[in-house]
């Protein structure tokens, strides 16, 4: 199931005139979304919690919902308390939402599974809740 999210998201992407590059830099060089280029680096060595599917959704949020904060790049930062970072959040975890659970009605949606597959911490379970019992 979530080989098929990410080929979704590159979907998107691509429709969108997006360009994804994997790279495999450092475990400590996060992924970086390129806003004027409309490019995402997507650092396959990237050492943390969070899935790749999830980390995809967040740089595709930054260049499809056009950030107004005037910066150029965002690198993926998942504890930034930047408001940028905050909707990048969100927008991953509506998109993924409504990708897992389309078909399930709510009183089957369960938000703490989908955290565990996404790698999401606790300070996530917020974000996680709102777009699972939410998403259509």
């Amino acid at each position: 199931m979530i080989q098929n999210i990410i080929s979704t998201l590159n979907d998107i992407a691509r429709e969108s005139d997006i360009t994804i590059i994997q790279v495999h830099a450092s475990a400590s060089d996060p992924d970086v979304a390129i806003v004027e280029d409309k490019v995402i680096f997507m650092n396959n060595a990237f050492h943390t919690s969070f899935s790749y599917a999830f980390r995809l959704a967040h740089e595709l949020a930054h260049l499809l919902n056009v950030d107004t904060s005037g910066q150029g790049a965002y690198a993926f930062s998942p504890y930034s308390r930047k408001i940028e970072e905050r909707r990048a959040h969100e927008y991953a975890a509506m998109t993924l939402a409504g990708l897992f659970f389309s078909d399930t009605p709510i009183e089957y949606r369960n938000y703490f599974d989908f955290m565990d597959i996404l790698g999401l911490p606790a300070s996530f379970e917020d974000i996680a809740r709102d777009a699972v019992m939410n998403a259509i």
